[in-house]
């Protein structure tokens, strides 16, 4: 939902998710962020170029997903985007749209959070929001900036549990506020609000975040990479050289977002590439394969990963910070 009004006024907003700021740690405070329970584990992007399609029919993308033991299944419906010619398009949340999401929820950690009518968002100028991509190494222009926040709120999340007790639908950003003139090159310091989907909202108040390194992850360009250094700052919190983390290739891939391919060589390739990229960012320290074949052909490979000194030392303060 898009509203755009004259005037920049946010009625009933209140400043109340200074609980997504915990107290500080050896990080320095521009390098963190927060990663979120549940919805960051979920595989809603698509990460392959083919995200924009004009047919309607099958256009929900159905997945599935494991958390914590817990099997989840996941709905992602397009956007509906028109475009100059007045004809429209249907947009998938992509890897622009993971880069934004994850730029505005680094603006709001930093006093720009914001509460309107009792849900989590944050207020920022799209010159703000653009410079914050392109510090980090995602130069876009205001126009993709802006196609990307409308494709976060058009397109629609559905997740539930296996048996069917939960369901939560939404969009991306539930709500979006615009000024008319926000969305003009010659304007562009007028103040814009985007309210963060409800799973963002319940792990803010339940504290059910973690932090991680939001500079290092930013300047990940691998998708799956940057998915899996997510994960690990979330869930591996006895990160140690003697207590390994040990995904397994064709799981993991299903349950990310690139999803497993029929080619076994892909997926390996896929994971050694993202493993190979973990090192140079000093995430991990070596892995080691142990393969699983059905006679000469490896059908599946348990990775034993061991991590860091620097990220050992971000989960302990981590760890440190959410006890506080």
């Amino acid at each position: 939902m898009i509203v755009k009004t004259k005037k920049s006024k946010f009625k009933k907003i209140t400043s109340s998710m200074s609980l997504f700021n915990l107290p500080p740690s050896n990080l320095k405070k521009n390098e963190y962020s927060n990663t979120i329970e549940i919805y960051d584990s979920i595989p809603k992007y698509i990460w392959n170029l083919k995200k924009i399609y004009t047919n309607e029919s099958n256009a929900i993308i159905i997945r599935k997903t494991k958390i914590r033991g817990k099997n989840f299944l996941i709905k992602i419906k397009p956007a509906i985007i028109e475009k100059k010619n007045f004809k429209t398009t249907l947009i998938y949340p992509g890897q622009r749209e993971e880069i934004i999401e994850d730029a505005l929820r680094k603006i709001a950690l930093y006093g720009k959070d914001k509460i309107v009518q009792g849900k989590a968002g944050v207020i920022f100028t799209l010159y703000e929001l653009q410079k914050e991509l392109t510090k980090t190494g995602h130069g876009y222009n205001l126009n993709e900036i802006k196609e990307g926040i409308e494709v976060c709120g058009g397109a629609v999340l559905e997740f539930m549990t296996e048996d069917k007790k939960t369901f939560i639908s939404s969009s991306f950003f539930p709500l979006i506020k615009l000024t008319k003139k926000s969305c003009l090159y010659t304007s562009h310091y007028s103040k814009c609000y985007v309210q963060f989907n409800p799973l963002v909202h319940n792990s803010i108040i339940d504290n059910s975040f973690k932090q991680y390194n939001y500079t290092i992850c930013m300047q990940i360009h691998s998708p799956l990479a940057r998915y899996m250094y997510k994960r690990m700052s979330h869930y591996w919190t006895q990160a140690h050289e003697k207590l390994p983390y040990t995904p397994s290739l064709i799981s993991f891939l299903n349950y990310s977002s690139r999803e497993s391919s029929k080619r076994i060589s892909e997926n390996i390739r896929a994971m050694k590439n993202a493993l190979d990229l973990l090192i140079k960012k000093k995430i991990i320290n070596y892995y080691q394969k142990k393969e699983k074949k059905n006679g000469k052909k490896i059908i599946d490979i348990k990775y034993i990963i061991t991590p860091h000194a620097n990220f050992i030392n971000q989960i302990v303060s981590s760890n440190k910070k959410t006890k506080k």
